[in-house]
Formats: structure tokens, sequence, C-alpha cells
């Protein structure tokens, strides 16, 4: 870069405009076109309004000093200290250390995490697309295929690059963590919404700092948890059924020679290519959801209970919080709608009303069961009713009791005169009763 990192000079140089799509077309493969999903996200991180022209930027932001990454690590030494009291997920084993950089650095560095949660449903698209564009002209596939990884770049980078203006830090997402040492944080966006919400600064960084250590002992320190997203992300493509014919319609009317139009194809999103959902893709997109809600959900609680009586104020933070995550542009809502899932039931509040449920009955070891086996996870109905996960998994519940044998042993106990005495048939039971049901 030749201005350092977010130098201005070089960011004219990473953003595309649509005049450049004839080359992307010539050189892409793949179901997304990640040279363009990159030019999007950084132009778009840098402040870019329209991709069609040449935008006018920001001034550069430069790269955060050294200082400010040491006053991070400290906060994320002091932030495991506080959470590993309030949790049985163990530490990863690394010293956390803090990287933090700019909006467009903060694109460019997670961009390649996003492959193996988007390409499934862009590759399905893709095979759908081209078998719909085996009945037409010779060379229609091909072109179809390039145009849809054009659509699922642009989509993926313009996500990518409306998040890096927002994100406080990498675990606010449920990406696995490529370097389980390093947490990237956004300077700039702790400062905004620091402003905005009118927040004490120190407190709010050191909840963010808990806040990260919490999504790091479950993004990194689960084994199974990435894998897993991944395995749900997979049965939510292998599920989509696109509309094919509805995209080759557009693609034939449409005057490739025109950029305009492209540009239009382009910047719908690819609008009109799915079907309507199957109830096999909406039980996949419920298992999607439920992970989402509960790995966001967990991280807050953790992070609540790490900070309870050591921050004043915690309360105004985390309602702070809470209604950034309900912006219809926050990076929760964002992420989900770029997997392909519904942003409301796969929202933290979901999740956190889960694990404070649990918690009242239990204690944190009977939550931290849920980390503990894929099969413990809780169905969408589970995470909505928390008492028949605990059921499940035997955290309450057990044998069931007999109210009618357990009233008469107690009144044997209190009278010891009635033992032996005939009570006659059907002593205990009323008119109505139905012996066969039990108390939950």
């Amino acid at each position: 870069m030749t201005e350092g990192p977010g130098g201005g000079a070089d960011f004219f140089g990473r953003i595309p405009l649509f005049r450049e799509f004839a080359r992307l077309m010539a050189t892409a493969s793949g179901p997304v076109n990640w040279e363009l999903a990159r030019q999007v996200a950084v132009a778009t991180a840098a402040g870019a309004e329209d991709l069609g022209m040449m935008p006018q930027l920001p001034r550069p932001a430069a790269a955060p000093d050294p200082g400010e990454a040491r006053s991070w690590d400290d906060r994320l030494r002091l932030a495991e200290l506080w959470v590993d009291p309030v949790t049985s997920l163990p530490a990863p084993g690394v010293a956390l250390v803090a990287r933090p950089v700019n909006r467009p650095d903060w694109a460019e560095a997670v961009l390649g995490g996003f492959a193996p949660l988007v390409e499934p449903g862009a590759r399905r698209v893709a095979e759908a697309l081209g078998t719909g564009a085996g009945l037409g002209p010779p060379g229609v596939g091909d072109m179809v295929g390039r145009v849809g990884g054009l659509v699922a770049g642009l989509q993926v980078g313009t996500l990518v690059g409306q998040l890096a203006r927002s994100v406080l830090g990498q675990y606010e997402l449920a990406m696995p963590a490529t370097d389980p040492a390093k947490v990237l944080l956004v300077p700039e966006n702790v400062t905004d919404f620091e402003r905005s919400a009118d927040l004490p600064g120190d407190q709010l960084r050191l909840w963010l700092a808990c806040h990260q250590v919490a999504g790091q002992r479950l993004l990194a320190g689960v084994p199974w948890l990435p894998e897993q997203l991944r395995r749900v992300v997979d049965d939510v493509a292998l599920q989509t059924e696109p509309d094919a014919s509805g995209m080759m319609d557009r693609l034939q009317s449409m005057d490739m020679a025109n950029p305009e139009a492209l540009q239009e194809l382009l910047t719908g999103g690819g609008e009109g290519l799915l079907g309507p959902p199957s109830a096999a893709l909406q039980a996949a997109t419920g298992r999607l959801e439920v992970l989402l809600a509960l790995t966001a959900g967990y991280a807050l609680v953790i992070a609540g209970r790490a900070l309870e009586g050591r921050l004043p104020g915690l309360a105004a933070i985390e309602a702070a919080v809470g209604r950034r995550d309900a912006d219809p542009q926050s990076p929760a809502r964002l992420f989900a709608l770029l997997l392909r899932a519904d942003p409301d039931r796969a929202a933290a509040t979901r999740g956190e009303r889960f694990c404070r449920e649990v918690l009242a009955a239990t204690d944190i070891d009977g939550l931290d069961q849920v980390w503990a086996h894929p099969e413990n996870l809780p169905t969408a109905e589970e995470l909505d009713v928390p008492g028949r996960w605990l059921e499940r998994v035997g955290l309450i519940g057990g044998e069931e009791v007999d109210l009618d044998e357990g009233l008469r042993a107690l009144l044997e106990a209190e009278d010891p005169d009635r033992d032996g005495e005939d009570q006659g048939p059907g002593t205990g039971d009323q008119p109505g009763d139905d012996p066969g049901e039990r108390p939950r």
C-alpha cells in the first residue's frame, strides 16, 4: 500500500468500475467471483456510494497505532480473567493478541473466511442455472455461470463492505477463526458506536473485550462448532431450489452489450433466482438460525455474567447493544441475510433468552452441555421453549411421579394408625381425574 494500511491512492486501484465487467467475466471461474467481491468489499468499506463511477472517498484512515493495540491486549488479558469463572468452556491455550485494523483492511482480512459459508449456495444456484442454460444456444451455459459468479461476488462484496463499516470485532459474527490467537477489532466503529449511543468509552471497550473472549471460547474452543456451521450451510444449499427458467428468461431478454442492463441485473442481487422454500429447506434454515441465535446469545450472556458488579454502565451498554442488534443494518442481521437466514429468527435475543432461562433452571455447567456435542444443540422448538431441551438432555425431569401414590404415602407417614386400614377401592381418585396424567 502506497500510504500504509488505508492509504487513499491504493484504494482507487482496488475499486471496480462496471466497465471492467467484460474483463472480469473473461477471467472468472467458480460460483463466486472473488476478485469482484474483494474490490466491492474494499470500495464499500472505504465509503463508496456508487460502484458504477469513481466514488468520492472519505479521508483515508491511518492504521491504528501500536499503543492502541497494547491497550486492547491489556483489556483482553483482564477479560480472560473475568470470563474464566463464568463459563466452563476452556481457554484455547494461546495468548490472545489484539489486531486493530481499519475498515477496508478488515474487509480484506475476513473475506476469505466467507468462502465456505457462501460458496455452497452460490454453487447450487450456478448448477441449476447451467442445467437450464443447456436448453439454449451453445455457450449460453458458460455465460450464465459467469454472470452468476458476478451476481454472487457483488452480493458478498457489498455485504462484507457494509459489515466492515459497523462490526466491532471478529467474534461478533459466527465465523470460524483462522488464527485463534488474534482478535480483529475495528476501533473506528467502536468509537462511532460509543458516540452514537452516548456510552462510557472505557467501559464499552472492557465489555467488548469480554464479549470477544466469550465468542472466541465458542468459535475457536468448541472443536466441532465450525464444522457444524459449515454442515448446516451446506444443508441449506442442498435444499435450495433455484428458479433456473426465470433467470434464463431474464438473461435471454437482456441486451448483454448494454452495461446498464448488466449493472441492473447485478445490483438487483439476483432477485428471483430462488423458488418458493420447501419444507426441507425451511427445516434446514431453521437449524442454521438456531446456531446463529445461540452463539450470539451465549456470548452476550457470558459477557454480562463476567462484568456483573464490575461495570457501572453495564445495563446501559447491554441496552445499547440490543438496540443496535435490532437495526436492519446491524452486523448480525446482514450476516444472517448473507447466509439466507431470517434475521429475526437468527437474532441474538432469541439465543440470549434461551441461555438465561436455562441458567435460571440449572447453572453454567448445565448450559454448557449445549456445547458438549452437536446432538445437544436445541431444535428450533426447544430454543423457544427451553424446558423441553432441559428435559431432553436430562437436566430436569426424570422418572414421572405418581401423585396419588405420593399423597397416600405422605398421609400414611403422618397417621400411622391408618396403616393396614381398608381404604376401599379407588381411594385417592377423584371424579374426573385421569390417572394417566402426569405433571411436567
